[in-house]
């Protein structure tokens, strides 16, 4: 695992903050499983941004999907993975609402949902969250690892299960990406410049 603090500047959050603020208000939907887990869920930062592909018309997503890259495939590159096989998979947000979340009761036996859909894809996974605001952690494998406002944490998302990563304080906000390695290769649904 690697964890990055100090990531973006201040109006960089900024933005961020009033992109998911902004989102969280108005596009809410029920497929975005609000009554299950009081949090948002977005692939591919769809709903996000209004922009369907990369470049986004929003500055900030377009800042935190190259900084986030960058130190995926930093970190890919200690185990000798090809900056050109990291391949973004999904990237969603969850936030705790002004009201009792219903987080711990949301525990998964089977490999991490984001990366089950029967097979869907069966490559090797890594996992990004960034602490947007709040200071709780998230729990990998049971264990609680804590991250301050504007960290990074990177790890083995195929090894390591998220067993709950939903934020447990009101008004906590993560922004969840998931890569994964695209080993043997097929053609990605979606790519972003190494740059």
């Amino acid at each position: 695992m690697k964890i990055i603090d100090d990531l973006f500047d201040t109006q960089t959050i900024s933005e961020l903050n009033f992109s998911v603020d902004n989102h969280f208000k108005n596009n809410l939907c029920f497929d975005d499983q609000i009554m299950v887990t009081n949090s948002i869920i977005d692939c591919h930062g769809l709903y996000l941004s209004p922009s369907k592909y990369f470049p986004y018309s929003q500055k900030c997503w377009n800042v935190f999907c190259l900084k986030i890259k960058k130190y995926v495939v930093d970190f890919c590159a200690e185990y000798d993975v090809d900056p050109f096989d990291v391949v973004p998979f999904s990237c969603w947000s969850e936030r705790s609402k002004e009201l009792s979340p219903v987080y711990s009761e949301i525990i998964w036996d089977k490999p991490d949902y984001a990366y089950d859909y029967d097979g869907y894809v069966k490559k090797n996974f890594i996992r990004s969250v960034y602490k947007l605001y709040g200071s709780s952690g998230v729990i990998i494998d049971n264990n609680d690892i804590k991250l301050k406002q504007n960290s990074l944490i990177i790890y083995n998302g195929t090894d390591y299960k998220s067993t709950n990563i939903y934020p447990p304080k009101i008004g906590e906000c993560n922004l969840i990406f998931d890569w994964y390695i695209n080993v043997p290769f097929d053609v990605p649904d979606w790519i972003l410049p190494t740059t």
